[in-house]
């Protein structure tokens, strides 16, 4: 009996002393030295919260609260125009020695404007370029706070961002959200998170704006927190925040639907009841943002690898004002003083056409000046570009041939007070007399271009851009073939990212969301349009659709359809309901089948007239679907997971397989000709292997990724990642393709060198040859004329 009375007065001490009143304050730390000096004064009606209640300061900064018996912090919400010398936490047991909360002015917030910075699903314990560029784009560029939206990934990686991304070396408050993966082995799933960023769900204000981090639901570990407790002190949150201040929530993942009605089992709260504006996340590992209901929706990619569809590395610089989301900007990383003087179409007389990519991961350029000198040495001119696009800087400069211009030299000056210099000698841009290629025209279009190859047709060009941002440069265009002028321009809901169609008048394509253009051919007036769903879904549309016999094929998993070109009647509809990601992958059609597949899920085949299901492969890393497949004869020819395949087109057995070391997860599908088949990889270039035997026979090594986009392609391992993410075309003897490192390429059949043309962007899409000409699209969003001499 005395025993099991000692045992109650242990538990009731242990409960009497989590349950004690906790008196603390909130102050303004003139000093930065944290601590409640005389002279400091207190701020009033702060909240401050356990995660299940919520106080306010009084007139002195002072507030008393109760902890509920499963608290384990306590934490600030923010106000706008500060943040906190120390953390916005404070563990319940410190806090009851000291549960004092320091916050400082913070001079780069404006009442009615303020930027940030979004990254996420970096998972890494590796320090890489991304840090630097995250670090001196937030110092340089007016950033107010860094939020990382999750996957920080595992023990190592969680341990690594704790001590190399925190707001003491990154120069800003850096908050953190929950992930699945961040979910790890121990007491429960997010302890470890705790020890390291503290509470899973908290709020605090910036600019103009609230803002409210929750935690995902799930992951690889169960948590112990529940739907119902966040939405309960979600609520309290919610009922005390400014009915005019833009909500902005933060989550791992997008799960509410269209309504943004977060659900527990027997709790649920309307978030846009609360002026809901923005809904920030990670987890698919791909760049989409898109407006419902009149909220945007945004999800990044990583900054430090390609995305799983590959999607390029990044982070997001995002503007908030009083009414919301102003601005949304891709900032891709790992470049530092990108700078390339293009070289000039010699064919003109008449104009000098300056055209230079410049373009800093870190730094906003603020002009760019070229001078121009004559062979002597002599100044010509001097003039000031004009910006085009997010790359490009460009002026046409009226020409006198008898100056005989020698060299471009252009300043590039940034806002901190750097600038750069290059120099270009003309001369050089004509090249050898035995060069195969010389350039025609360009065409900077404001979006860039992804894997939309150009698409000619009689005198017309069309191709169509994309914009991971704001979605304000995302477009169908028809170009004059001859010299790259625009004829029209049609916007789209979303960004176009692949291929385009084009038969008897009509231009085909669909965006990123689903929905399906079909255009006049003539002056991008709609003939039809329509939505593969009511809603926009996970995961994107990023395939390259097909064409054949006046029906157009297009859409991922149970949205996938086939639609009669003229009319837009739905021919047939697939059912089967699968998960996975998006691929980048171009479908094949053949006389009786359609090959599609869905990343990390399976290799699909259906009835071209049917849509009936034939059958699926998702073994031997088969599930792995980047990639595309090439049908030629009787065998289906494809890549794996470091493997390559040929396949019964009609049944999807193995005929032959390989096992190699080679990374093909690209956008490209396999090049095959009378004895070869040739093959893109997302490090070592492109390789030719024996058709009959799948045995390496050759390999042409391209440059170092300027941006990477092939899945978890990294700069952080320092190895050389060689992407080439273009389709090799054969014509006349020779391969041509573009590579990620800016440089389109020609080689003959035996993998030699013969040119390589410096375009100074990422190319992702296929060339188009036509006759003489082939056609160029960069990432950067302008298209190349190029001719064969």
């Amino acid at each position: 009996m005395k025993r099991f009375t000692s045992i109650l007065l242990v538990i009731f001490s242990a409960l009497s002393s989590f349950s004690q009143e906790i008196h603390g304050s909130v102050f303004e730390d003139l000093n930065q030295n944290s601590l409640f000096d005389p002279d400091e004064e207190g701020v009033e009606n702060i909240r401050v919260s356990d995660g299940y209640q919520i106080v306010k300061t009084r007139k002195n900064g002072d507030y008393r609260l109760t902890p509920h018996p499963a608290a384990r912090f306590l934490f600030v919400t923010t106000p706008s125009g500060y943040k906190n010398s120390q953390k916005h936490y404070i563990p319940l047991e410190e806090a009851r020695k000291n549960a004092a909360f320091s916050l400082v002015k913070d001079t780069v917030q404006q009442p009615d404007y303020l930027r940030f910075v979004q990254v996420t699903d970096t998972e890494t314990p590796l320090y890489g370029p991304w840090i630097d560029n995250v670090r001196n784009f937030a110092k340089k560029q007016q950033v107010s706070f860094v939020m990382h939206t999750g996957d920080i990934c595992y023990e190592t990686g969680m341990r690594f961002h704790a001590q190399q991304v925190n707001s003491r070396l990154i120069g800003k408050p850096v908050y953190y959200t929950v992930g699945n993966h961040d979910l790890v082995k121990g007491e429960y799933g997010e302890k470890l998170f705790e020890d390291l960023f503290g509470p899973t769900y908290y709020s605090f204000e910036a600019g103009p704006a609230h803002f409210v981090v929750t935690p995902m639901p799930h992951g690889d570990y169960k948590p112990s927190y529940t739907a119902d407790q966040i939405i309960r002190w979600l609520k309290k949150d919610l009922a005390l925040k400014d009915p005019d201040k833009p909500l902005i929530f933060i989550n791992h993942d997008f799960f509410t639907g269209v309504n943004f009605v977060l659900r527990g089992e027997h709790e649920e709260i309307d978030l846009q009841a609360f002026n809901l504006q923005a809904w920030l996340y990670g987890h698919w590992h791909n760049n989409y943002v898109f407006k419902q209901n009149g909220v945007y929706v945004v999800c990044s990619g990583a900054p430090n690898k390609g995305g799983i569809d590959n999607s390029a590395g990044q982070f997001l610089a995002i503007d908030i004002n009083k009414d919301g989301v102003k601005d949304i900007r891709s900032i891709y990383t790992n470049l530092q003083s990108h700078i390339q003087i293009l070289p000039i179409p010699m064919d003109r007389t008449d104009i000098l056409p300056i055209d230079v990519i410049a373009y800093d991961s870190e730094r906003q350029i603020t002009n760019v000046v070229a001078d121009i000198y004559d062979k002597r040495g002599h100044r010509i001119s001097s003039t000031a570009l004009s910006p085009v696009g997010a790359w490009h800087w460009q002026q046409a400069i009226p020409a006198r041939p008898e100056l005989q211009v020698q060299e471009i030299c252009v300043t590039i000056s940034y806002a901190d007070g750097q600038y750069d210099i290059r120099k270009h000698r003309v001369e050089d841009d004509s090249g050898p007399a035995a060069s195969p290629l010389k350039i025609i025209w360009r065409k900077t279009l404001g979006g860039n271009i992804w894997k939309t190859r150009p698409l000619v047709v009689d005198n017309q060009l069309f191709i169509g851009t994309m914009d991971d941002g704001l979605g304000r440069q995302q477009a169908l265009y028809a170009l004059s073939k001859e010299d790259g002028k625009q004829l029209w321009k049609a916007p789209t809901t979303n960004s176009i990212k692949h291929t385009l169609h084009y038969v008897d008048g009509i231009l085909l394509a669909t965006d990123v969301a689903g929905r399906v253009y079909a255009l006049n051919g003539r002056d991008g007036d709609i003939k039809w349009t329509k939505a593969l769903t009511e809603t926009s879904r996970i995961p994107t549309f990023v395939s390259g659709p097909a064409l054949l016999d006046h029906t157009y094929y297009t859409g991922l998993g149970d949205r996938l359809s086939a639609f009669d070109i003229f009319t837009g009647e739905t021919r047939w509809r697939a059912t089967e309901k699968v998960g996975g990601e998006a691929t980048p992958a171009a479908f094949e059609v053949t006389d009786k089948m359609l090959y599609t597949g869905i990343n990390w899920n399976a290799l699909f085949a259906y009835d071209r007239e049917t849509g009936q299901f034939r059958w699926k492969r998702n073994d031997d890393g088969l599930r792995f679907r980047s990639g595309g497949v090439t049908v030629h004869r009787d065998t289906l020819y494809t890549t794996g997971l470091n493997g390559l395949f040929k396949l019964d087109p009609r049944t999807g057995k193995t005929l032959f397989q390989r096992t190699t070391t080679d990374d093909f997860k690209v956008m490209a599908s396999p090049l095959i000709t009378e004895n070869l088949l040739i093959m893109p990889t997302s490090t070592a270039g492109i390789k030719a292997f024996d058709r009959a035997t799948l045995t390496e026979k050759w390999q042409f090594q391209t440059g170092e990724a300027l941006v990477y986009t092939a899945p978890y392609s990294t700069p952080d391992q320092r190895q050389i990642v060689a992407t080439v993410e273009s389709n090799v075309i054969e014509s006349e003897g020779n391969l041509y393709f573009g590579a990620s490192d800016g440089y389109f390429y020609i080689l003959d059949m035996d993998g030699n060198l013969q040119q390589k043309v410096k375009i100074g962007a990422p190319i992702f899409a296929d060339p188009f040859i036509d006759n003489d000409r082939i056609y160029v699209a960069d990432f950067s969003g302008t298209v190349t004329c190029l001719e064969r001499r």
